[in-house]
């Protein structure tokens, strides 16, 4: 059976506080996607259920349970708060799919700052005029990605934090440029979850600029109230379906 029933009874009687109430969501509370998509699901008793699997190249496979996320979600956001980040920087996630790039994700959104995932294929030109325009504070990238990084970041004056979480130490690395490490970082068990409201924003996605410069638009938390009935009813996802988005992550399909 499908989750939305009757499709005709449900226009009928359609009213988003549906998803509020099946949320737990009252006008005026804290709503923070990234302690719901990790931390409330762990305290409805799927702490240990997976939720991610990862198979990258050269047969590496991978799999996280629901806590694995929130606490590599608190790791990631703890770094960040500890490097100098606070609510409503713009922290840009430029990446290949791999799961730190998701776990950063939810990191953010947990400190109250605003992602702005980046398709990493882009060159160091297009790269540029969405971190000048987003006033970008801080980027977390990969090793390969870097060299772009590097051509451009003495442009970008807002630019204080490159974190690289494949540098193993930080003798490779120049000014700026942190390394990280997930895998062999400490668990943040417990991380202050920033009290982020309704308009609070969230995420910062860029058009691909095919007609003209390419524009930021800024989403909310709020917005997790239509992601939950679009994945609930459009998508029909069911509790134990396996779901995979073949979108990339800078754009917003492939996130949001």
């Amino acid at each position: 059976m499908s989750n939305i029933g009757s499709y005709e009874e449900r226009l009928k009687n359609f009213d988003w506080s549906i998803a509020a109430t099946e949320l737990e969501y009252q006008d005026g509370d804290i709503i923070n996607i990234g302690w719901y998509c990790s931390d409330r699901i762990c305290r409805k008793g799927n702490a240990d259920k997976v939720a991610l699997y990862y198979k990258g190249f050269g047969g590496t496979e991978k799999k996280y349970t629901f806590n694995d996320v929130r606490l590599a979600g608190n790791t990631i956001g703890s770094l960040l708060k500890k490097t100098g980040v606070v609510n409503e920087d713009r922290v840009c996630l430029f990446m290949d799919r791999i799961p730190e790039l998701y776990f950063s994700f939810l990191g953010i959104l947990k400190i109250g700052a605003i992602v702005q995932p980046l398709f990493s294929a882009f060159g160091d030109e297009s790269l540029f005029v969405r971190l000048e325009n987003a006033q970008t504070r801080a980027i977390i990238t990969q090793k390969k990605h870097l060299p772009k990084v590097r051509k451009i970041q003495d442009k970008l004056p807002f630019l204080e934090f490159i974190i690289v979480i494949d540098a193993l130490d930080g003798k490779e690395l120049k000014a700026k440029e942190i390394a990280f490490n997930l895998e062999k970082a400490v668990p943040v068990e417990d991380l202050d979850v920033f009290p982020t409201k309704a308009e609070s924003p969230s995420v910062l996605h860029y058009t691909s600029g095919t007609t003209g410069q390419p524009k930021g638009v800024k989403h909310v938390h709020y917005s997790l109230i239509s992601q939950y009935l679009t994945t609930k009813w459009v998508l029909d996802l069911q509790e134990n379906d396996i779901y995979w988005c073949t979108a990339d992550p800078g754009w917003v399909t492939g996130t949001s």
